[in-house]
């Protein structure tokens, strides 16, 4: 494909692999739209070479490895895509994540496309999010399955697949907005970490059982054993009050990190809407999420635990009216902060 059909193919294939982000990513301003797609498509083919268990963990370290050296780099990348695009290409592998690794070429070739100042605001949280799956990843391959021992083990993992994109993030704002300044910028900086965190926790929590049939347990090894109880026996008895109490002990850790998710977004400049938008929607989508995961046993049941289209729409909705309001957008957190806590009770 030409550039301009790449970058068309990137915001088609968007929505396919994440319906949440692609409607926060339309939402913004060109160009801060399309480096934001492509960034984030980048660390969805990352993401996708670490969740692929199907392939075995010494070939998705090796993949990984690789990636923080070669995948951004001007000389290498075009042959990296070509290893990631033949890995993928066993019949095996026929999900839209994947379709998407087998394209990586074409988002890569709008990735280095972008005026250098754009290619440097990417490329350091990247590299350091594909070296931190690789370690993750070396883990899994020394003990036979991937298993987190504290919450600190849990806390870093969070750090490397999102709390990197709390940095990109806010490297693209800063360069893309002559509103975030110097201080600005301090500001964001001081919070983006902990947003990517908070985001990634709550799919864990969300995604448990999912997890766990391809073999991967992000539940610290600490908490199941303070609570009396393994990850099969709360999978066996998903209405085992144990369970309850453990995810809300998760809960209670990714709320304080969502605490400065919420400090970030109302730290935009309220004349950047796009942005204010865009940060406001997966933070409140998270609560809701949060509070559901409390209210039902199916976070560790087979049926998908997800807000309805119909509760995104109006969320969407309410938050448009009130982007610009530091005040509203700390009300409607709050409540929906409070009934999460008042499952907790």
């Amino acid at each position: 494909m030409m550039k301009r059909d790449s970058l068309i193919y990137c915001h088609q294939v968007l929505p396919e692999v994440s319906r949440t982000f692609a409607l926060g990513i339309d939402l913004l301003r060109a160009p801060l739209r399309d480096s934001i797609c492509v960034a984030y498509l980048i660390c969805r083919i990352l993401d996708t070479i670490e969740d692929t268990t199907d392939l075995p963990a010494s070939d998705r370290a090796i993949l990984l490895e690789q990636a923080g050296r070669e995948l951004l780099d001007v000389k290498q990348w075009d042959g990296y895509c070509d290893t990631i695009r033949e890995t993928f290409s066993d019949g095996r592998f026929s999900g839209k994540d994947q379709d998407l690794c087998r394209h990586c070429i074409d988002v890569l070739k709008v990735f280095h496309a972008f005026p250098d100042p754009v290619r440097q605001a990417i490329t350091g949280p990247v590299r350091e999010m594909a070296e931190g799956m690789a370690r993750t990843v070396r883990k899994e391959l020394k003990d036979g399955e991937l298993r987190l021992e504290t919450i600190e083990d849990l806390e870093k993992y969070c750090y490397y697949v999102a709390g990197t994109v709390g940095i990109l993030l806010t490297n693209l704002f800063s360069l893309d907005r002559a509103s975030i300044t110097a201080d600005v910028q301090s500001r964001l900086s001081r919070y983006g970490v902990r947003f990517g965190q908070g985001l990634q926790l709550t799919n864990i929590i969300k995604g448990v059982t999912d997890d766990n049939i391809r073999g991967v347990i992000y539940l610290p090894r600490q908490l199941l054993r303070e609570a009396g109880v393994t990850l099969q026996d709360l999978l066996d008895h998903p209405d085992d009050p144990r369970g309850k109490r453990l995810i809300a002990h998760l809960v209670s850790v990714a709320l304080t990190w969502l605490d400065d998710a919420l400090e970030y977004t109302v730290s935009i400049p309220t004349e950047e809407e796009d942005i204010r938008l865009f940060c406001a929607l997966p933070l409140v989508f998270a609560v809701r999420t949060l509070g559901l995961s409390l209210c039902t046993s199916h976070v560790f049941d087979r049926k998908p635990l997800k807000i309805t289209r119909s509760e995104v729409s109006a969320i969407y909705l309410r938050l448009k009216a009130i982007r610009g309001d530091d005040d509203a957008l700390r009300e409607i957190y709050r409540k929906e902060k409070a009934k999460v806590i008042e499952y907790t009770q």
